[in-house]
């Protein structure tokens, strides 16, 4: 997909320019001249990278004021400061802020460019960091011998064999996440995508925007519904999607077409949809934040992943692998786990049958 950026500038010229310097470069650009739209815009649809001038069109609000407002949705998305009326105090405050870099107007194309690729480099580097380290405290299997992760391993096998939507509902960390990858990986459509999308951390403007795509002049951006196309798609905390959002959820389940933002075509899809929550959706739908039509088109198979406290009995075996797991990324020998290790363990009042691992 293509790296979006965000330029938000009062001066129509500056704008102007810096667009055609990055559409020659293939990236995606959406403009912002004030405070209110660059606002919206952000609400609408996080960017990848923001350019931002720090005088705009208000005096009670500035680009210092949006910067701090990215900042606190998203830390890791980079800005850019642009000014021309700018001094050391304003450079160095915008740097502390959390901006990536702070260019002074006028600037030319080289040193622009330069500062967006190392911008999106260095955000690359963080989502990978931050990708190996989850995938270091995560399994790609069910761990345990207890009758419940037995019964669960069944369900996965049998489950995988049909193309059904799935409901897996269980508390945080208990791997609904891997249970749905599992299932997928078993699934005649384990060649194509799988691809996540997560209910909690959106807006609704988000969702449309990333489930759906979004045309904009000669511009199509693909949403999730469409990069999921002959694959599998899982939403995740699908409790926290809000209710204008479930209803064309529920359309797309009952037809597989959609439309993107902007756009006038209708698109088909085939996917198999997986939901998970953490919530009780029947008691969401007593309180009118969940939508008893859409519960019922996603709950054809519901699957439960269990509280650590229900499969204590597993406990070693999970204390055994997340060990070994460390240990090789480390470059250190694992450790034995014996009856004397627990025994530590409670002699230091460590509380593991409250753990909650990544299973």
């Amino acid at each position: 997909m293509t790296n979006e950026i965000l330029l938000i500038d009062d001066e129509k010229d500056i704008r102007f320019a810096v667009h055609e310097i990055l559409k020659e470069n293939n990236f995606f650009v959406r403009e912002a001249d004030t405070v209110e739209k660059a606002l919206s815009e952000i609400k609408k649809k996080l960017p990848d990278l923001v350019i931002l001038d720090v005088l705009l069109d208000e005096k009670k609000r500035d680009g210092i004021d949006i910067l701090k407002f990215i900042k606190s949705i998203d830390n890791d998305v980079p800005v850019i400061m642009i000014s021309g009326h700018a001094n050391i105090k304003i450079a160095v405050d915008s740097i502390k802020l959390g901006a990536f870099e702070f260019l002074e107007k006028p600037f030319n194309k080289d040193r622009l460019l330069n500062f967006v690729n190392r911008a999106f480099e260095t955000s690359s580097l963080k989502k990978e960091n931050k990708s190996l380290k989850k995938n270091l405290y995560s399994s790609n299997e069910l761990i345990g011998n207890s009758s419940t992760i037995s019964k669960l391993k069944i369900a996965i096998d049998k489950f995988s064999k049909t193309d059904s939507r799935i409901l897996i509902s269980g508390p945080a960390g208990s791997g609904k996440e891997l249970v749905s990858r599992l299932i997928h990986e078993s699934s005649l459509r384990s060649n194509n995508s799988f691809k996540i999308v997560n209910g909690a951390i959106l807006d609704p403007n988000h969702f449309d925007f990333e489930l759906f795509g979004l045309e904009n002049n000669d511009k199509i951006v693909s949403g999730i519904f469409e990069k999921s196309n002959n694959g599998t798609l899982l939403i995740d905390n699908i409790s926290d999607v809000p209710l204008q959002t479930q209803g064309k959820i529920l359309r797309v389940l009952s037809d597989q077409k959609f439309h993107r933002v902007n756009g006038v075509n209708e698109i088909s899809v085939n996917i198999r949809v997986m939901c998970s929550t953490s919530k009780n959706l029947k008691d969401e739908i007593s309180n009118g934040n969940f939508r008893e039509d859409l519960f019922h088109r996603i709950n054809v198979i519901p699957i439960e992943t269990p509280y650590l406290k229900d499969i204590k009995e597993d406990i070693p075996y999970l204390i055994e692998y997340f060990v070994k797991r460390i240990s090789e990324s480390n470059g250190l020998k694992p450790i034995t786990i014996n009856s004397k290790t627990f025994d530590h363990l409670h002699r230091f009042r460590i509380p593991i049958i409250h753990l909650q691992p990544c299973l």
